[in-house]
Order: structure tokens, then sequence, then C-alpha cells
């Protein structure tokens, strides 16, 4: 059974591609995917060009987390390489029993196990292997009848393996935190805190991602450009693809239109976005903002097209980009004809300003002659009105002629408005008895009526103002007709777009923090000089560059390998020269190994989502997986202590590493007993060496120098030792000023990790430090600590005594004439003694 991680930003593309690597014979899907996967699925199924299979849609309960963890730990594999330790906690007693315990494994101890094979953080893959599980069961179930133990045999899950989609780099959560490629920084105010990662309020924290991320002007780029972070590339065409765009845009002579492009991405919105609202009707209304939706949606589109253009016509100014893929694209799906077409038929259609003033979308004039004619008729109502309020002011009192209105409401038609009388509290005019008044409504002063004339003028405009914003809805749903026509051109060239943003972000990136092009190629070599830590540099005064070299494999034959000495700093100075496969760092505490490693690392894996790297010079080949143990993730929600989890990482580490795989090991062993963890980390990296031409490409760093002073770890062309330099200067008064820190890589190993140094520059107390500096010595000559440490000190020896001789003097003294006397005697001690009463 192949378990993936799970891949963020997936959709139908990533299923399709699994469809592809996989050539499945049935395919298992929940009742909650979207319909697009379901649709693509069940055309691609009855597709007579390519092999059939069968899919089922299932209940989403099969999809499980909890009850998949529960089935994968149930399986029986047959391992006799690995060796079977029962694990068993108090849970398992009620569940296992007394008399059971001899026989099985506990629930924990599986789960254990299994996290070591697999990615259980994976929580959709695993829910997925559930379901597998379960279908496997119900076709057992189906094909023999019960107590049959030929069962057993069909449908048997022999092995767990991970794997990832072909042309893609393997690299899992934790290598992902460990290196800070992707790091999540929560809101500082906790209301802003939702429970979900949609309502959490977090944002991009201090991480590689978060470096370019903000250099990508639009919605799709940005969600492209996380994409290629969450997916390195093994694909050479595709990487020198994007390697070759950024450096045609760095070049001197191209930063105008580059600047340029960026600015016209700066202003193109998603078109795959807005034209999904447009489908659903989201043409009219008012946003949150007071503005339009629909003014909103229209001016998108329109400075999309017009910005497509310029994009396009730009790119006739890039010097040297004649070759570019993205340039093809660009020429190929921005027909300029069709986006000018779309563009003004927005222009010549809706009146923006006028838009934004009502919050709706109005029409310019002459585009409908019927709609001009409402729309002269609404002008001209002031006038009407003001002439039929004359009219009818006649038939009342002088007094108040000159308050009577005649009003056009929306909806409501035209009304007469009059005063109250302040005496009565009734209107001063309600009609003649030959044409009443109808009351419709009243307000604190005025009373609003209807008579035969303004209904005759209801019959005869109507709702003017609501028949003119009918129509302009009917021509704005014609507009929309007619731009979703061309919804393909939109959507492929807001694509375009998107990628030339994610693009150009790397671009900027490589130009903002100084990055240069790295070699990407077949050969399975890292060759780094002056390699940066892309972080760590612009987050100190000054960073220290390093050179790193690995060869995947030994590159030689294992006869070759023997007769050579154990491990020392001499031997190892050709190790570079002749291309090891395993880097193991040495040297003190706060030296910068992790740093070196890690970076070591970062600037393999930027190679291969095609960006530039922080280095003067770069060689990196096609590297399948990048796997760590660095960091430790501590939680309370889980069983495994911080040891156990260093165990699982190292053991997925070891399962999935490739010739082609580079594996950064970070003091791995240093959880434990000092014995323990030195001859596991000695363990790994020998089984490392010992696979020969198949070894992986490693760098590690330890402070178990025993490995190497007992000749534990045998000398081999294929392992480099290195160490971290640093200056020494003993006749310095204070203990922290006796070591300099240089951070400079230098071949051979070194002695001694400075721990007392570095304790004592964080305010470690002088007592402590020079306890810790005695031990450490009897420890280098070879004495007994446990003998040494039982010695007792004099001040205590003398104490001792002076009690024992006060008891003795008690005890022989006779208390029961003068008490207080005697034992103000026994009590005084002589001053000679040195001893205190």
């Amino acid at each position: 059974m192949y378990f993936m991680e799970d891949m963020d930003l997936g959709g139908v593309d990533v299923v399709d591609a699994l469809r592809v690597y996989v050539d499945p014979t049935v395919v298992l899907v929940s009742t909650r995917i979207d319909d697009a996967v379901i649709e693509t699925l069940e055309s691609l199924a009855e597709d007579r060009f390519s092999l059939p299979f069968l899919l089922e849609v299932r209940p989403p309960g099969e999809f499980s987390y909890d009850a998949a963890k529960g089935k994968l730990a149930s399986l029986h594999f047959e391992d006799n390489d690995v060796p079977q330790v029962k694990f068993v906690v108090p849970g398992d007693l009620n569940l296992l029993g007394e008399e059971s315990l001899e026989n099985a494994s506990g629930q924990q101890g599986r789960l254990l196990r299994l996290a070591g094979l697999i990615d259980l953080d994976s929580r959709l893959t695993v829910g997925c292997a559930g379901a597998l599980l379960s279908y496997l069961q119900r076709r057992r179930a189906a094909a023999y009848l019960p107590g049959d133990h030929a069962a057993h045999e069909m449908f048997r899950t022999s092995s767990l393996i991970m794997f990832s989609l072909h042309d893609t780099m393997f690299i899992n959560h934790d290598t992902l935190r460990s290196l800070q490629i992707m790091e999540y920084e929560s809101h500082p105010n906790t209301h802003n805190q939702g429970p979900t990662k949609s309502s959490s309020g977090s944002k991009e924290g201090l991480s590689v991602f978060g470096l370019f991320h903000h250099l990508a002007r639009t919605p799709q780029g940005k969600h492209l450009l996380r994409q290629c972070f969450l997916r390195p590339s093994m694909n050479l065409d595709l990487i020198h693809e994007r390697l070759d765009t950024i450096n045609t845009f760095l070049r001197p002579e191209n930063s105008a239109p580059f600047e340029a492009i960026i600015s016209s991405l700066k202003c193109s919105g998603n078109m795959r976005t807005t034209l999904i609202n447009m489908r659903k009707g989201t043409i009219a209304g008012a946003a949150k903002n007071g503005k339009s939706t629909s003014s909103t949606l229209w001016m998108s589109i329109r400075r999309f097209a017009f910005h497509a253009l310029k994009i396009k016509e730009m790119f006739h100014e890039v010097i040297g980009g004649e070759h570019l893929a993205i340039r093809a694209k660009v020429f190929e799906i921005f027909e300029g004809y069709h986006l000018a077409q779309v563009g003004r038929k927005i222009s010549d259609t809706v009146d923006f300003d006028k838009s934004a003033e009502e919050c709706r979308t109005v029409i310019l004039e002459g585009v409908d002659e019927e709609l001009d004619n409402m729309k002269q008729t609404f002008t001209g109502l002031d006038d009407l009105l003001g002439t039929v309020a004359r009219s009818v002011s006649q038939n009342i009192s002088a007094t108040y002629q000159g308050s009577l209105n005649v009003l056009y409401f929306p909806q409501i038609g035209f009304l007469i408005t009059v005063p109250l009388d302040p005496t009565t509290g009734e209107a001063v005019y309600e009609g003649s008895f030959d044409n009443p008044w109808e009351r419709m409504f009243s307000t604190e002063d005025q009373v609003y009526f209807k008579n035969s004339q303004m209904r005759e003028m209801d019959g005869h405009f109507g709702d003017l103002y609501g028949i003119i914003s009918d129509r302009e809805i009917e021509i704005s749903h014609e507009l929309a007709q007619y731009v979703l026509e061309y919804e393909e051109l939109l959507t492929t060239a807001s694509d375009v777009c998107g990628e030339l943003d994610s693009i150009l972000a790397l671009a900027q990136g490589a130009r903002l923090y100084n990055l240069c092009r790295p070699k990407v190629s077949n050969d399975n070599i890292i060759r780094v000089k002056g390699g940066r830590h892309i972080l760590q540099e612009l987050s100190v005064a000054s960073f220290v560059p390093n050179d790193t070299m690995l060869v995947g494999g030994s590159g030689m034959d294992q006869e070759t390998e023997t007769n050579i000495p154990n491990s020392s700093p001499g031997r190892h100075a050709y190790a570079h020269k002749t291309g090891p496969s395993t880097l193991i760092l040495t040297g003190p505490n706060y030296s910068g190994k992790s740093v070196y490693l890690k970076q070591a690392a970062l600037i393999v894996y930027m190679a291969h989502i095609g960006s530039y790297v922080p280095a003067e010079s770069a060689k990196i080949g096609l590297t399948d997986k990048i796997l760590s143990r660095v960091t430790t993730r501590e939680t309370a929600s889980r069983i495994q202590s911080a040891f156990m989890i260093d165990l699982q990482q190292i053991s997925q580490a070891l399962s999935l590493a490739t010739p082609r795989s580079l594996l950064i090991i970070d003091e791995f062993g240093k959880g434990t007993d000092s014995s323990d963890g030195a001859g596991l980390a000695c363990a790994v990296f020998t089984y490392l060496l010992s696979l020969g031409r198949s070894s992986p490409k490693v760098i590690g760093a330890t402070h178990f120098h025993e490995i190497f002073e007992n000749g534990l770890l045998k000398a081999s062309p294929a392992l480099a030792l290195g160490h971290m330099e640093v200056k020494i200067d003993e006749q310095a008064s204070e203990l922290y000023d006796q070591i300099t820190y240089l951070y400079n890589f230098r071949e051979g190993r070194s002695n001694s990790s400075f721990g007392t140094c570095c304790a004592a520059m964080n305010g470690v107390p002088k007592e402590t430090i020079q306890r810790a500096d005695d031990l450490i010595t009897m420890v280098i000559k070879g004495k007994d600590l446990i003998a040494a440490c039982s010695v007792m000190p004099q001040s205590e020896a003398l104490e001792l005594a002076e009690a024992e001789q006060i008891a003795r003097d008690f005890l022989e003294a006779d208390v029961f004439e003068d008490p207080k006397g005697v034992l103000s005697d026994i009590l005084t001690v002589s001053a000679t003694t040195e001893s205190r009463s």
C-alpha cells in the first residue's frame, strides 16, 4: 500500500496526474468530494481511448481518520529485519487482559511502529487508506466463506510505502517546518484567532516563502507561487524554463519592461473568480464598502483587458526573451482583437462615474433609445411635478398653497404632500367632496395623499425609476452574456498572468536578496560555493558564507574502501576531492553547524522550485527527496516522547532514502542516554555509508566525539568530516573570552564542544562552570567519575568529625548536676579547630 503526503492546494489537476501515474482499476471517492472531480473521473471512466476503471462513491464515514488509523495499526507485517518489541501502556491492559498480554502488542505500540513507516499527520491520506482497507475487506468477504483461512492471503497488505508523484520532489511537513519554508504566524489579537485556518487570522511569518509571497501582485500569482513552494519539481525542462525567464528579466536592459509588467500585473485581478461571480448573477447590488458590486466587476474586467494588452506590448521590448515559454504563451493566448473588443464593449456600455454614485450599474446614453427616452422623461419630472403642484394648489387656501407639493417615489408613484394643521393635528386640506384624496401615510409635519390625478400620472408614467433600473439590468445581463462568450479567453489569460506573476516574484526575490542562478542537472551532486542561509543572513549583522560538496553514492568500488585507518582530521583532507556522500560536522555549540546543514538543504530546495539560490555559484543535481531529523515537534496530544519522535523521523528517512535523496541529521541521539545515543547515531551513519553506490547524500552534525575517538565509525572515501572554525585564547582571564566563533567551515574534526564556554556566555554561575570543568578534566584523564564524586570534601570531613566529637562528649558527661553548664562546655568549640559552634 502506497501513501502520499497530504497535498495542499490540490485540485482536479492533481487527481488527474495521480490517475495517470497510478493507472488504477478501481477509484474510491467520498460523497463529499467536489463535483468537478466526480465529473472528471466519470468522463475518464467512459473514455474509450484510455484504460477503464471502476468508480465507487462511498459514504464519508469510511474515510474517517481515527477509524483508519486503528485499521492500519491492526495490520500485521512479516518483517524479520525489524525487532518486534512489545510496547504496552496502561490503557492497553484493559483491552488485552493479562493472559493475552504475552501474545499481543498494545495498540499504542502498533501506532508507534506505524508512525515510523508513514506520516500519520497526513490525515486525508490516512483516511483514504482506511476506505481502501474497507473495500478490500468487502471484496474478501464476497469471495470467501466465513472461516476460510485462504481469505487471509487474498488482498493482503504486506507493506506500507511512502511515495510522491512523478516529477515532484518528496518533502514532508516536518522538513517544511524544520527548514522554515512555510511558517504561520498567529494574529496578535486573540479575538481574531479563529478555530479554523480560514478564520485564524494568521499570516506568513519569517519563512522562505514569506520572503517571496509579498512580491506576487495578483491573487492567482500568490496561489501559484505557494503551489510552487509546496511542490518542488524534478522536471528539468520546467526548472530551466523558470530559470531562463528569471535570467532574462534580471538583465539590466530589461529593467524598464520588467517594472512595467509588474505594474500591469498589480492592476490585474483574478478573472476566474470574477467570471464565476458573474455566472452566479452578482452583477447588481452594493458591496460592503458601499461601492457597487457591478461597477467594480465591470471595471475589473475592463482593467484586466487593458493591462493584458499592455503586458503583451511590453514583451516586445524584452531583449533576449524570444525563446521564453511564458512569452510564447502570452502571444498565443492574449488575443489582442478579442480583448480589445471586450474592453471596448464595456467602456461603451457602462457609465462608471454614475455607477459609483448610485451604487448600481448605470448604462451610458446612446446604448438603448428606449432607455434614453425614459431617462429624459425622468429627468424632466421636476418641471412636470412643479406644474402639477401649482394646478392642485389653486383649490386650497392661499395660506397653504406655498407648502403643497407633488413628489415622486420609486415603487410608490406620485403623491401630494400637504402640511399638518398644528391646532387640529389633521391635514390642512384633504380634497373636495367631488374629488376626495386618499391618505397614504404621514410624518411628523406632512401628510401624503393620492388623488385621481396622481393615479392618472401613475398609469401614464408607471414606476419610471423601476422601469429604468429593470431595463439597465437587462442590458447588463446582455453585456454579461457577451463577456461570457470570451470566458475561456479571459480565464486562460488570467492563469497565464498568474504564472508570469509567480515567476516574476522569484525574479524580484533574486534581485532583492542577491541570489545567483544554479546549474541544475541530472548529475547526482551538490557543489555550492559561498552558500548562505537566506533567512539567517537577514537576521544578523554579517553572515559568513561556506562551501558544500556532496556526491550521491561513494562513486567507488567497495574493495577500494578497505584497509583505511580510523577517522582522523588528517585522513579526511582528501574527502571533498573524491566526492563524499556523507559529511559529518563536529565542533562547539553555537558555532553554526545547524545553520550550515539547513542552508545546504534550502539551496537544493530553492533550485528545485526554479528559483535562484543564495550562493556565489551552485551546481545541483536532481534530488528526489529532502528528509530531515532536525526539529522535534513535541505536544501533549501525542503519546510519543521527544526521543521517540526523533526515532520516527530517522526511521522514515532511512526507509525512504534513495541515492538521489538528501538527508540532514542534526544531533540525533541527544534525547537519551549518552551511550545509547552515540551507538544509535554511529549505527545510522554506518548504515548509510554501507550502502556504497546506493548511498544518499547526507549532512549530519553530532557531539558524540567518542564514535571517532574509539574508532567506531570507520574512515571511508565516502565520508568527510568537517567542523566550524573557532579561535581559542587560553590566556583570556574570563572563560567566555577564551573562544571566538568564526563560523567558517573547515575540513577535519573538532575535539571539543566548548559547552562550558557557551554556559558562561549565557550567565550560568561560575561555581557550576568550574565544577563542570573539573568533571570534564576527570573524564579526559580517564578517572572514575563515580569514585571521584564519592570523595568527601575537606570541609565536610571536618564538620563530620566535629559532630562526632560533640556526640562522644555528650555521652561521657554527667548531665545531672549542672545540665546547662555541661551542655555549654560541650558546645564550646576551640578557635584552633576552625569550626563553628
